[in-house]
């Protein structure tokens, strides 16, 4: 098979240069619609706790010391998904202490 000089190779990129941008246009969109439809996803204390492996008081002390933000909805307590990936990054030690 004959191999394409730059010239050739230039042509032929300049031909596909216009079916290229539009198909990058295309899956970019549809990248940013789907990522831009995510709704925070929350989890109750009992859920926090076992994703963090930490008992229920270690996880309010947790909260009352303010290394997790918890919202209230209700008189439920909850938690968002980011929150505790963000605790879970930053390797925060949730270790039980003698008051």
């Amino acid at each position: 098979m004959k191999e394409l000089n730059s010239t050739q190779q230039a042509i032929i990129m300049s031909f596909f240069a216009p079916f290229v941008d539009v198909i990058v246009d295309r899956v970019s969109e549809r990248v940013l619609s789907i990522t831009a439809k995510k709704e925070p996803k929350f989890y109750t204390r009992k859920e926090t706790a076992k994703i963090l492996h930490v008992t229920l008081p270690t996880l309010a002390r947790i909260t009352k010391d303010g290394l997790l933000i918890s919202k209230r909805v209700g008189s439920r307590i909850l938690y968002e998904a980011d929150a505790i990936d963000e605790a879970v990054k930053k390797q925060v030690v949730f270790k039980y202490r003698r008051a």
